[in-house]
């Protein structure tokens, strides 16, 4: 009689200890699954960075392209002036001087702010598309650390679980009679 409560109450703990076996590797399981997704999506994360990264300096180039240009057409348009005030300066004074150089020399000056000028506003184009296609990336790496963090606290909240389950089993073993 003893014996059999004895054998029932063994084997109601060993159903019990599979039990709690059981709910501890599920929640160990969805804990890998949750760490391997968050590992995924920081590997994506980082690329997507590092590509924004590589538009950006890009970009950069682009951008002292265009300075480079704005300047060189600044300066030409200077000169296209200086060439102007001559020419008219040289009429002022009834013609006596060399009016058609100065106003050729003008006209050249002319095509180089015509010419820096297309060249920048073209530099200045690809500089926005790449930034534009940079902040594309970075937005998008900003979804994928967003989603980083809602798996690696889900897999956090398991490994708690798992943990907790881990201590009952404990409990359950330090209550048995020796």
């Amino acid at each position: 009689m003893v014996s059999n409560l004895i054998e029932e109450d063994a084997r109601s703990l060993e159903e019990m200890t599979a039990e709690l076996n059981r709910k501890a590797n599920k929640h160990r399981e969805a804990r890998d699954k949750y760490r391997q997704q968050a590992s995924v999506l920081a590997e994506k994360r980082n690329k997507l960075q590092q590509k924004a990264r590589e538009i950006s300096a890009q970009a950069q180039a682009y951008r002292k392209k265009r300075d480079e240009c704005n300047a060189a057409a600044r300066d030409a348009k200077a000169k296209r002036e200086e060439c102007n005030d001559r020419a008219a300066q040289i009429r002022a004074r009834g013609g006596v001087g060399d009016i058609d150089g100065a106003r050729s020399q003008a006209q050249e000056h002319h095509a180089v702010v015509v010419k820096m000028s297309a060249d920048g506003q073209a530099n200045h184009e690809k500089m926005s598309q790449l930034m534009d296609e940079a902040s594309k990336l970075r937005d998008q790496a900003q979804v994928c650390h967003e989603q980083f963090l809602a798996c690696k606290a889900a897999a956090d909240s398991e490994h708690t679980k798992f943990v907790e389950v881990l201590k009952e089993i404990e409990r359950l073993r330090d209550n048995l009679p020796d």
